[in-house]
């Protein structure tokens, strides 16, 4: 798997987690698990290349939070690709909005259970 795409998933969900694993793995890409977002996790982005798959409501440091410290390290936020994951269905501040479209990360919804 040398030449594999890595995609670091952070969230707070167990089973959500798992299975994004578990389907990403299957398509052949490489995957790294991550429970909470504190800020070593925003550290490791550091390392290697990588779509990072982040929800957006998690215990600490959430989804808003990382992406809010990509966007103050341009080589964070031009070195990865994001995706916010999130079960919320409230409209998003124009803030929030604004730093999304900035960074460019589109958001995917969770299924509902």
């Amino acid at each position: 798997m040398g030449d594999a795409v890595h995609i670091l998933v952070v969230d707070d969900d167990d089973a959500i987690r798992e299975t994004v694993r578990f389907a990403l793995e299957d398509a052949g890409y490489l995957v790294s698990e991550a429970k909470r977002a504190w800020r070593p996790c925003v550290c490791c982005f550091h390392k290697d290349r990588m779509v990072v798959l982040l929800d957006l409501m998690m215990p600490g440091l959430d989804g808003a939070g990382v992406l809010g410290a990509v966007a103050g390290d341009h080589q964070l936020a031009t070195r990865h690709s994001y995706i916010l994951l999130t079960a919320n269905t409230r409209t998003l501040t124009l803030a929030f909005a604004n730093l999304l479209s900035n960074l460019q990360v589109p958001t995917l919804r969770k299924p509902s259970t």
